[in-house]
């Protein structure tokens, strides 16, 4: 009973944590430390309907799904709106080797669940909202820095926050306005993403194929069919991209070997460029920031949001460690440790990223990469902890440090 008196002092003494983002990072983010804090988010806008043809869906691994259930998202998503898959399958255009990688390997369970985009972020805005979560309609851009925290400028009207959030994407401005370095790498293609029904489900089962236009990911998308997505350089993209769908569907047959039989596309993909994006850090003075807005990746992994999701866990848990064993919040000490855990690990991830995009990428005469898959494949020791890493289990450390 003291201890709950405690933190309700703390949270009752502090001016609530601003958090900017409508995106499922922000969202996660905002309902996470709203279990500690009191948070205010601020956009210009509510999140509108997604549009039922939304082609976005995301492949969530294990260790963000048990993220989402500490807050009940996960069931509340339930077996319709979620996918589970327990295998991955990689190979390479017109080579024999086939490499699969399964929970079994890892000892059972899942690897992870497909999710839309368009029945995830409802939910998780369902969620902040009956958090009790505070919403100001206004432009992030009228924030400034105060002595202690951030305030709206010319008028005081929504008292200070003594701690910034930024979840607002790659092109963030708050980040921008506080100087934060950033490496930036143009990777000089595009990734093609939609839609399509193929003759042959080919099961729960994620696939990644190495063309020689470039990766192909399939995801089997929840209620049947598949998402895609094809990064191929820049002179490819622009020479296909006045093509009709059924024209897509073709090229898909033709990049899967017909694994799938007959392809059709609904709509036509769309295709967006792609960046590597690396913020040098992720705090300042009372200011963080959480996924896209630090860290920019390739999508071939299909880990962007996940390593997003782990950040928005690992923040909220140092700022509830911090309250429950400090009293009055050291801001500095939990946006200290949040950095360091954080952007060391995200760092070794992209590190291990480009050696496999090398490792596919480089022209291979002697067969060596056939023979690299099929020592693999029959081994099921080395695979671990490639299977570790799709299933998010190597951060799993992160999340029980300050249990958010």
């Amino acid at each position: 009973m003291e201890s709950l008196k405690a933190e309700k002092i703390s949270r009752s003494a502090t001016g609530p944590i601003a958090i900017v983002g409508d995106g499922p990072v922000g969202l996660l983010t905002a309902c996470l430390v709203a279990r500690h804090h009191p948070v205010c988010r601020i956009g210009e806008r509510r999140m509108t309907a997604l549009p039922e043809k939304d082609p976005r869906l995301y492949a969530l691994s294990a260790t963000s799904l048990n993220l989402l259930e500490r807050l009940g998202i996960y069931s509340e998503l339930g077996p319709l709106r979620c996918r589970i898959f327990s295998e991955l399958e990689i190979w390479i255009h017109r080579h024999r080797s086939r490499l699969r990688f399964s929970a079994e390997d890892i000892g059972g369970g899942l690897l992870g669940a497909t999710v839309w985009a368009r029945d995830l972020l409802p939910i998780l805005e369902s969620f902040a909202q009956a958090a009790d979560i505070t919403r100001l309609e206004d432009h992030p851009d009228r924030i400034e820095r105060t002595g202690g925290g951030w305030r709206f400028k010319e008028d005081g009207r929504d008292g200070e926050f003594p701690l910034l959030i930024v979840a607002e994407g790659g092109d963030s401005r708050l980040r921008e306005r506080q100087g934060i370095p950033l490496d930036i790498h143009d990777y000089g293609e595009n990734a093609v993403t939609g839609r399509c029904v193929p003759e042959r489900e080919g099961g729960d089962v994620l696939r990644q194929v190495f063309t020689p236009w470039g990766p192909l990911g399939l995801l089997p998308a929840p209620g049947g069919g598949l998402s895609f997505v094809w990064s191929m350089p820049n002179p490819i993209a622009r020479a296909w991209q006045l093509r009709k769908p059924e024209e897509w569907a073709l090229l898909i047959e033709e990049a899967t070997e017909g694994f799938y039989g007959r392809i059709h596309l609904p709509e036509p993909p769309h295709a967006f460029p792609l960046r590597r994006l690396v913020a040098r850090r992720y705090v300042a003075e009372r200011f963080a920031l959480v996924g896209d807005a630090a860290h920019v990746i390739h999508p071939f992994a299909g880990q962007g949001l996940n390593l997003g999701f782990l950040d928005a866990g690992v923040l909220a848990g140092r700022l509830a460690r911090t309250v429950r064993h400090s009293g009055p919040v050291p801001w500095a000490v939990a946006l200290e440790a949040y950095d360091r855990k954080r952007r060391g690990a995200n760092l070794r991830f992209l590190a291990g990223l480009e050696a496999l995009r090398l490792f596919f990428r480089v022209r291979d005469p002697l067969g060596w990469r056939d023979q690299a898959l099929r020592v693999l494949a029959r081994h099921r020791l080395l695979r671990r902890p490639w299977v570790a890493a799709a299933a998010g289990h190597g951060s799993r450390s992160q999340l029980r440090d300050g249990n958010p």
